[in-house]
């Protein structure tokens, strides 16, 4: 069983990076708030692992995290029944902007806030509050001044995806280029979201 990976950063993408230790490279799948923590390339790296065998034998795969408490929140969704390394890395992906939040939400039984501010459909939403309500313990949050920070930059993606929808594009695309756009930029104001996404999507 691998804990960590300590090596260098030789490659990395919204959803997977490359790192090499001990002469070996290890592809390893990431969620974006793993990514967003990354050095540049070159650099060393140590990321917390998670080993996860497909089905029919197909093969180990590796998850890594930039922090333990990224891992334990993938361990938990991973645990609930049919979600899958896979899908818990896309909803961790989404969860890890406000764990404060997501913990009142599955505490409090709240699928609209799932739903609303995680995107989250809402059949996941209903799966997870029923399978953490005697979890949620285990997941702890960031400070209050991160959260709010969090939570702000959620508002301003959310109002530029609404934004574009009003304009007449999907609500899948329009997110796709708001957070493309907000990766681009490295801010959330919702105007310059908007004005960046415009033209992401019309090339």
């Amino acid at each position: 069983m691998i804990s960590y990976i300590k090596g260098t950063l030789i490659d990395k993408n919204t959803d997977e990076v490359v790192v090499e230790a001990g002469g070996i490279g290890y592809e390893i799948n990431i969620p974006v708030s793993t990514f967003e923590k990354l050095p540049a390339a070159g650099n060393t790296v140590t990321l917390h692992i998670c080993e996860s065998t497909g089905m029919y034998a197909s093969g180990t795969s590796l998850y890594g995290f930039f922090t333990g408490e990224e891992k334990k929140v993938f361990l938990l969704l991973k645990s609930i029944s049919k979600i899958g390394a896979k899908g818990a890395l896309e909803i961790l992906s989404k969860v890890s902007k406000s764990f404060n939040l997501f913990n009142k939400a599955i505490r409090e039984r709240d699928a609209k806030t799932l739903v609303g501010v995680f995107n989250l459909t809402k059949k996941t939403a209903d799966k997870l509050i029923l399978g953490l309500k005697d979890k949620v313990a285990e997941i702890a949050g960031v400070t209050p001044e991160q959260d709010k920070s969090h939570l702000q930059n959620m508002q301003d993606v959310n109002d530029a995806v609404a934004g574009l929808m009003a304009l007449g594009f999907s609500q899948n695309k329009s997110r796709e280029a708001v957070e493309q756009a907000a990766q681009d930029l490295g801010i959330y104001q919702t105007a310059e979201l908007i004005k960046h996404s415009l033209k992401i999507l019309r090339g």
